[in-house]
């Protein structure tokens, strides 16, 4: 028994506490050698996993956001919370709406009644690749639609 109160063995695995200070006799040295090259090849495979990346973090997936209300045009007040909704959607998944064409064409599927009747013609010349093109240019539509949709009173209000 040891000397401690933990009530433990003086020996371990079988050997004793007098042998482990003997030095190591050439019979385990095999082993021992063998032992120290399948360390030294897993702290290799280690270093190389965690150098080459493959040990990639795990995706973010991105939440989903209430897609905008139909904006038809009719109630100017309700342009400005539109307009939001479709800006939030854009931040929230910036790799999906990393082009102002896939903006506009996004917040034009979300127009009815007058703004779908305004934006029609624009939708059958969807070839049109000119960077000043309404659906290729979303501060250009934004504009656009304010001018239309939006509520005039809004700039007056602003000024005041």
């Amino acid at each position: 028994m040891c000397s401690c109160s933990c009530g433990a063995s003086q020996s371990t695995g079988g050997l004793t506490l007098a042998q482990f200070d003997q030095p190591v006799s050439h019979q385990s040295e095999p082993s021992l050698l063998a032992i120290m090259q399948q360390m030294t090849q897993i702290m290799a495979n280690l270093q190389a996993d965690s150098s080459s990346g493959s040990s990639r973090p795990p995706a973010f997936k991105t939440p989903s956001m209430k897609a905008p209300e139909c904006f038809d045009g009719t109630q100017p007040f309700k342009f400005r919370s539109f307009l939001q909704s479709c800006q939030l959607t854009f931040h929230n998944d910036p790799a999906n709406f990393s082009q102002d064409r896939k903006m506009v064409l996004y917040a034009t599927s979300f127009l009815i009644g007058r703004a779908a009747k305004w934006i029609e013609p624009y939708l059958s010349n969807l070839t049109n690749q000119d960077s000043n093109y309404l659906l290729n240019s979303w501060p250009l539509f934004e504009s656009q639609l304010f001018t239309l949709f939006g509520d005039p009173n809004e700039v007056r209000k602003a000024e005041a």
